[in-house]
């Protein structure tokens, strides 16, 4: 990565904003794993134009990338991800009287609400915090001046989106705050459309969304894949068990290029 070019290409926004971005960037290029090894192997194609696109996009929304409202992924192409505190600012920066609740509910928890002439009334009782059982569900409350709005997911409606997520590690190693993300996003798309739609677009490219009718699990087997024959058997196998013909191709043309980068 040629930063001095980045840093030119990023010349008319904030300073602070853009030295913020370098030093992710440097930690992403610098990051190891246990062995010593480096981590995000697919940095070193990661073109200072694609880095300028990816920021001028997220920046529009007033969020910065910096490695915890937002981080970069790479499944197949180098994606910007949000996590639930990003959807927050955008709604406090239109709204900053804006109170918000979002938690976590699990086996065991006591939780009821009601919407009573547009007020929301709500109890949550955490029955024993220092033993959480399996997660349940969660739910996200927002009040301002625009009014007052409940959002809750259940465990069905949360294993439906991580069955279509590209980012399926990040679910697996942060599930509790993707459950957060889950229904904050949810609760911001149904009622602050005007305000997280940008991010929205943006955050929706680690999802396949839209393509109803793709089978779920030979999804996962893809994902699963080690070696491109593999990838190759499971094409030959599927190929006429599947209706969105594009889709699957994609698919397996991305997880090719994982698995050529993982062995750089």
């Amino acid at each position: 990565m040629d930063y001095k070019k980045l840093i030119n290409l990023l010349c008319e926004y904030e300073e602070k904003d853009v030295n913020i971005y370098i030093n992710y960037l440097q930690v992403l290029e610098n990051e190891k794993d246990r062995e010593g090894n480096i981590k995000n192997k697919w940095f070193k194609f990661f073109k200072e134009e694609v880095a300028f696109n990816i920021f001028n996009k997220v920046n529009k929304d007033g969020i910065l990338i910096d490695g915890e409202m937002v981080t970069l992924q790479f499944k197949g192409k180098v994606m910007a991800s949000y996590n639930y505190q990003a959807y927050k600012n955008m709604v406090l920066k239109r709204y900053p009287e804006t109170k918000f609740d979002i938690q976590l509910v699990h086996e065991g928890d006591d939780f009821s609400f009601i919407k009573d002439t547009g007020k929301v009334i709500y109890t949550h009782k955490i029955n024993n915090p220092f033993n959480k059982k399996k997660l349940i569900g969660c739910y996200c409350i927002i009040k301002n001046t625009k009014g007052e709005f409940i959002e809750t997911l259940d465990n069905t409606e949360i294993k439906k989106m991580k069955q279509v997520a590209k980012t399926k590690n990040i679910w697996d190693n942060w599930e509790g705050e993707m459950y957060l993300k889950s229904v904050i996003k949810r609760s911001c798309k149904r009622h602050f459309k005007d305000v997280v739609q940008n991010a929205e677009s943006i955050d929706n490219e680690n999802y396949e969304l839209g393509n109803i009718g793709f089978d779920n699990e030979i999804q996962k087997i893809i994902n699963l894949a080690k070696t491109e024959k593999e990838l190759e058997n499971i094409y030959k196998k599927e190929k006429n068990n599947v209706k969105d013909q594009k889709l699957f191709i994609k698919l397996l043309k991305e997880r090719k290029e994982e698995l050529n980068n993982d062995n750089l």
